[in-house]
C-alpha cells in the first residue's frame, strides 16, 4: 500500500493521499509503433561499440558501465563527496510527518518543478485547509524514496483542488536589466553616418 504525504500545520497532522498529475491523463496520448514489412511490432535494441552484441531495451537498466567497459551492479555504486567520503543517505519522508512553513511565491518559482501531485481534499485538517484557502503557499522537505538531498514540496490550493509541487532550487538568480539604454538621438545618428566612408572600400 502506498504511503501518504504527511504534514504538520497548526498543531495538527494531515495524511494526504496523492496521485500524480500527468500530461497524458489531461490530454491523452498517442503511441508511435514501428513495424516490419509483415506488420510485426519491432523492439528497440542497443549495439555495443565493437558491434559484437545486440542488447535489447532494458538490458542495461541495472548496470553501470564505465569508459573501460567494466560493469558495476546497482548495489556497488556509492555516492561520495569531493574528498571521496561516502555521503549519508536520508530516509524517505513518505509516511513521516514533516513540519510545514510558509513560503513565498518567489521561493516556489525559484525552484524547478519536477512533478505535480493532486491531493485528496477530504483528508486535509481544518487548520491546513483554512491556510491553503487563504492563499498561503506552504513548504516542507520531500523525498519520495531514500536519497541524498531532499527536494521541496509546496502545497497550494486553487479552484481545481489542492496540489503538491515537488521542486529543487535552480541555484542561480535571474539577470534583470534595471535600466533601458537611452534611445539614440538624430544628432548621434548623423555622427554615425559621417563615420562611414565608402571611398575607403
Amino acid at each position: 500500500m502506498a504511503k501518504n504525504i504527511v504534514v504538520r500545520w497548526g498543531g495538527e497532522e494531515s495524511a494526504l493521499p496523492f496521485s500524480k498529475v500527468e500530461r497524458e491523463k489531461l490530454y491523452g496520448k498517442k503511441d508511435r509503433i514501428v513495424v516490419d514489412e509483415q506488420g510485426r511490432t519491432c523492439s528497440s535494441a542497443w549495439l555495443t561499440a565493437d558491434g559484437s552484441a545486440l542488447v535489447l531495451s532494458g538490458g542495461t537498466a541495472h548496470v553501470n558501465v564505465d569508459d573501460k567497459w567494466t560493469a558495476y551492479e546497482q548495489e556497488e555504486r556509492r555516492a561520495v563527496d569531493l574528498e571521496g567520503h561516502p555521503l549519508e543517505t536520508k530516509p524517505s519522508t513518505l509516511g513521516v510527518a514533516q513540519e510545514l512553513v510558509e513560503a513565498s511565491v518567489d521561493r516556489m518559482l525559484d525552484c524547478t518543478t519536477s512533478v505535480v501531485y493532486q491531493l485528496e481534499i477530504d483528508t486535509i485538517g481544518p487548520a491546513l485547509l483554512a491556510a491553503l484557502g487563504a492563499g498561503k503557499i506552504l513548504e516542507a522537505p520531500f523525498l519520495y524514496r531514500d536519497g541524498l538531498t531532499p527536494d521541496a514540496v509546496f502545497l497550494l490550493k486553487n479552484d481545481e483542488g489542492v496540489f503538491a509541487l515537488v521542486g529543487r532550487p535552480t541555484g542561480f538568480d535571474f539577470v534583470r536589466r534595471e535600466a533601458l539604454p537611452e534611445p539614440e538621438t538624430a544628432e548621434q545618428e548623423d555622427e554615425l553616418d559621417a563615420d562611414l566612408d565608402f571611398s575607403m572600400m
